[in-house]
């Protein structure tokens, strides 16, 4: 590809991120636009992944949608290292590498790893579980009642 011209291209993946530092499998998709610069290349488009989630809350299994916005530049020659001093534009740009190849399947990965959430939520309603007896309250109530700033007693 010369510099100026472009490509669309599909993502259609398999892909493992990081949840609850475990593994999770998820397919992504998106369509990416690759676009050759003077520089390298200047990879940008969307990508979404289903996702097998716990809840933190009730530890009830859910599965949601993560989506990304991708946005990475590329260099065909290796990028020197900062010298120091304030960050730039150019300090984020990775180097394509000897064999001028691209990942794009490690770019969406990285991209929608970024939106995975440190504590999921099946519901933003999500009630939890009882801390005395594990009664998931989304379920059912128990004998145990929360009360503000002092933790879960019984009731009576």
């Amino acid at each position: 590809m010369a510099p100026g011209e472009s490509a669309v291209l599909t993502v259609e993946e398999s892909i493992v991120l990081q949840a609850d530092e475990q593994p999770v499998d998820a397919q992504a998709a998106g369509t990416l636009r690759v676009d050759r610069t003077n520089r390298g290349v200047f990879v940008r488009g969307a990508v979404r992944a289903l996702v097998a989630l716990t809840c933190s809350r009730c530890l009830v299994p859910f599965q949601t949608t993560l989506g990304a916005e991708v946005e990475e530049e590329f260099a065909l020659d290796p990028v020197a290292a900062p010298a120091g001093g304030e960050l730039g534009a150019g300090d984020f740009v990775s180097w394509v590498g000897p064999g001028h190849e691209v990942d794009l399947t490690e770019v969406a990965r990285q991209n929608l790893q970024m939106n995975v959430p440190m504590a999921p939520l099946h519901a933003t309603t999500c009630r939890g579980l009882c801390l005395v007896c594990g009664a998931n309250w989304n379920e059912r109530t128990c004998e145990h009642i929360r009360t503000e700033g002092l933790g879960i007693r019984e009731r009576g």
